[in-house]
C-alpha cells in the first residue's frame, strides 16, 4: 500500500498514531481505543478514537491483529512517525554523564575508543550497539619515526595529519644503526608526506623509486614488502559491538531463529559494514539516519530498525549505530546516537 503522507492525516489521526506508537513501544501489546482515552486523558470518546484508528489502518499505518481488538503500528506507520511526529528526547543528567565517560578513552588508540563506545552505547540503550572504526588508511601521512627495540626488530611510529598515531614492529635481517634509521626515516618523510596511507600502500614502489643511498641493510625493502601491513589497516578490527545479550530479552526475539539471525549478522563483518553503509545513504534532514524493518534489505534484520550516525575521530570518519526491534524507542535512541557521535566529533588529539 502506498505510504500516506503526513499532510494527508487529520490532526486527530496524527495524535492517535503518535499515542499508539508511544504506547506500543512500552508494552509490545496491541493498543485499544479505551487505553488511549484513559492513559492520555483524551477529551474524546472511545468510538471517536476507533474511527481514527480505522482510518489509519485503511492508510496502511496501523495493523489489526486477528486475536485482539487493539492496533499495532506498521513499518509505514513507524516511518511516518520518525519523519514527522517524533521529537528527539532530552537525555537525563545521568545519561549525559555516562556518555561523557567516553572522553576517558578518546586517545590515539582508535581500537580502545571504538570498543568503549560500543560498550557505553549498549549499556544506555539496552540494544545491540555497533561502532564501525574509522579507517586509518583514509588519513594523510604526516611523519614516520623509527626506533630500534632489539637487534632485529624496529618500532615504526606512524603519525597521520589528524594526530592519530599508529605503532607496529617490523623485523629486519641484521642490526641497523641509528644513523641509518634516521636517514631512511628522513627519506620516507620527504617522499610520502601529504599522501593518504591507502595511496602509499598502493603506489609505494613508485614513491620510493630512486632511493639515493645504499640499502644494504634492507630497510627500504622492508617498507616495500610490508606496505600493506604498515600503511593500511586491514589487520585491525573493522567494528566492535556490545549488548547482543539485550536482544534476547526483547519479545520479538524470543523465537530462537530470530535471535540466531542477529548472531549470524555479527559473525559477518562484510554484512555489518554493508548494513550501515546502506543506512548512510537513506536521505534524511537529520544527521542521524533511521532504517526500519525491510528497508534494511538484509534478511537477518527484517524485524529490526537501525539508527546510526557518522562520526569523525580526529578527522577520520566512522559510524555509530544501534540495532533493535522496530518497536524501539526511536526518540531516545536518536538522542543517544547523536550525542555519542558529537563527543567523538569534539575530540582532538594533543
Amino acid at each position: 500500500m502506498r505510504l500516506s503522507g503526513f499532510s494527508e492525516l487529520t490532526h486527530r489521526e496524527q495524535e492517535v498514531l503518535r499515542y499508539i506508537i508511544q504506547n506500543f513501544i512500552v508494552t509490545a501489546s496491541p493498543v485499544a481505543s479505551k487505553t488511549l482515552v484513559d492513559r492520555y486523558r483524551l477529551n474524546i470518546s472511545s468510538a471517536t478514537v476507533r474511527n481514527a484508528m480505522n482510518s489509519l489502518e485503511s492508510k496502511g499505518l496501523l495493523d489489526h491483529p486477528h486475536t485482539s481488538s487493539g492496533r499495532i503500528p506498521t513499518e509505514d506507520g513507524y516511518r511516518l512517525y520518525v519523519n514527522s511526529l517524533m521529537q528527539v528526547s532530552v537525555l537525563s543528567r545521568e545519561e549525559r554523564q555516562i556518555l561523557d565517560t567516553i572522553q576517558n578513552y578518546l586517545t590515539a588508540d582508535v581500537d580502545e575508543a571504538v570498543q568503549s563506545a560500543a560498550r557505553i552505547l549498549a549499556r544506555l540503550s539496552n540494544l545491540l550497539a555497533v561502532v564501525i572504526a574509522p579507517k586509518l588508511a583514509h588519513g594523510v601521512f604526516r611523519k614516520i619515526e623509527l626506533v630500534s627495540i632489539s637487534s632485529n626488530r624496529i618500532l615504526v611510529v606512524l603519525t597521520i595529519e589528524s594526530g592519530i598515531v599508529k605503532t607496529l614492529t617490523v623485523e629486519v635481517q641484521s642490526e641497523i644503526s641509528p644513523r641509518e634509521m634516521e636517514r631512511v626515516a628522513r627519506f620516507l618523510n620527504e617522499r610520502l608526506h601529504g599522501y593518504k596511507l591507502s595511496e602509499i600502500a598502493q603506489k609505494i614502489d613508485e614513491m620510493l623509486a630512486g632511493f639515493d643511498g645504499d640499502d644494504s641493510a634492507g630497510l627500504i625493502r622492508v617498507f616495500l614488502d610490508s606496505a600493506d601491513t604498515i600503511f593500511d589497516d586491514r589487520q585491525l578490527r573493522k567494528f566492535h559491538f556490545g549488548g547482543v545479550e539485550y536482544m534476547a530479552l526483547q519479545p520479538e526475539f524470543s523465537d530462537l531463529s530470530s535471535y540466531k539471525g542477529i548472531v549470524e549478522l555479527l559473525e559477518n563483518e562484510d554484512m555489518i559494514i554493508h548494513l550501515f553503509d546502506e543506512n548512510r545513504e537513506l536521505r534524511s534532514d537529520r544527521d542521524v539516519q533511521i532504517r526500519i524493518g525491510k528497508e534494511n534489505k538484509i534478511q537477518q534484520v527484517e524485524q529490526c530498525s537501525v539508527v546510526s550516525a557518522d562520526y569523525h575521530y580526529a578527522g577520520i570518519k566512522g559510524t555509530i549505530g544501534l540495532v533493535g526491534p522496530t518497536r524501539m524507542n526511536y526518540s531516545r535512541m536518536v538522542a543517544l546516537v547523536e550525542q555519542l557521535a558529537n563527543r567523538f566529533n569534539q575530540f582532538s588529539p594533543g
